[in-house]
């Protein structure tokens, strides 16, 4: 019994011991990210010093190569966006909760061996860990998610259960440059609806337009831009596929091509119904019908064999 008053001692030194190195550690963070705008620049020490161990805090680690001999333009390309997302996270209520830190090759060899990295940039997220706790740190995929410093911030922000801001400061050249092409885009607007207006209220014009875009629509266009699929596939021998196999596939160039058949049958059949007739010779009007009933035939085979180019067992055809 006498034992134990030493024994609690002894633990609450310990505890107080391992606190304060915490608080130290800590604190030294703290100053860094103020100096440098919130990025922490890092070295194969402070590396491990600053992810391993017991950490109240979270910690953001890019390891680039941003030397002119490397030539990383991946690691230039992010680097603008990863230091908005620091300093924007300096802005917030608590901006002690995660560090932003960068560790370059030139500085950080002995890290790259130690991860088995070959490529730059690579960014990892180390939540805040006990004593003893294992966790490994969570890896930001740029080539999924992308360089942008929004997609960045989403990534943190899933992980914090937080909302981690972006503030990207204003580009008053773009803003100018877009402010002056909008008002020369109103001012040719209305120059041309002051010399063209009876173009736009034109009834063929709209008709035109609807025509386009029922022919769009009706030949696959949402279910490309919904699934997004390859334009063409290679095929066997280097030849290129157009058409996809199967009623449940489709190839971005199949759209274009279903439309230029269906919007020719369309012009056949408005030309069978509407110029045909009001031709005044008997011949002209014969020979018109011969034309486009043929025309019509030969677009109509050709539909049916794009159906059969798409599922073998289709049984129908009309010429081939």
């Amino acid at each position: 019994m006498r034992l134990l008053p030493v024994f609690s001692l002894v633990l609450a030194h310990c505890l107080f011991l391992v606190n304060a190195q915490l608080d130290s550690k800590t604190n030294k963070l703290v100053k860094l990210a103020k100096a440098k705008n919130g990025l922490i620049q890092l070295t194969s020490e402070t590396y491990t010093q600053f992810t391993q161990g017991k950490r109240n805090y979270g910690m953001v680690v890019v390891l680039t190569a941003l030397s002119e001999r490397f030539q990383c333009t991946p690691c230039r390309d992010f680097d603008p966006e990863y230091r908005l997302v620091a300093s924007s996270f300096q802005t917030t209520k608590n901006p002690a909760r995660v560090f932003f830190g960068s560790l370059d090759f030139e500085q950080g060899q002995a890290i790259y061996q130690q991860l088995g990295l070959q490529t730059a940039p690579n960014v990892f997220y180390f939540p805040p860990s006990k004593t003893g706790s294992a966790r490994e740190p969570e890896r930001y995929d740029l080539n999924k998610h992308g360089f942008t410093a929004e997609a960045f911030a989403e990534f943190l922000s899933l992980q914090l259960n937080d909302t981690v801001p972006v503030n990207r400061p204003i580009n008053y050249m773009k803003v100018g440059l877009q402010a002056v092409l909008a008002v020369g885009v109103l001012a040719l607007l209305r120059v041309f609806v002051a010399h063209f207006r009876f173009i736009i209220y034109h009834k063929n014009t709209w008709a035109l337009i609807s025509i386009l875009i029922i022919l769009v629509m009706t030949s696959g266009h949402m279910w490309n831009r919904i699934r997004t699929p390859p334009y063409v596939m290679p095929g066997k021998n280097g030849q290129i596929n157009y058409i996809a196999s199967g009623f449940q596939q489709q190839l971005g160039m199949e759209s274009h091509i279903v439309a230029s058949i269906y919007g020719v049958l369309a012009f056949s059949i408005t030309a069978l119904i509407c110029s045909v007739p009001s031709f005044d010779d008997s011949f002209r009007q014969r020979t018109g019908v011969y034309i486009w009933m043929m025309a019509i035939l030969f677009i109509f085979s050709c539909l049916m064999n794009l159906f059969k180019l798409k599922n073998g067992g289709y049984p129908f055809k009309i010429l081939f």
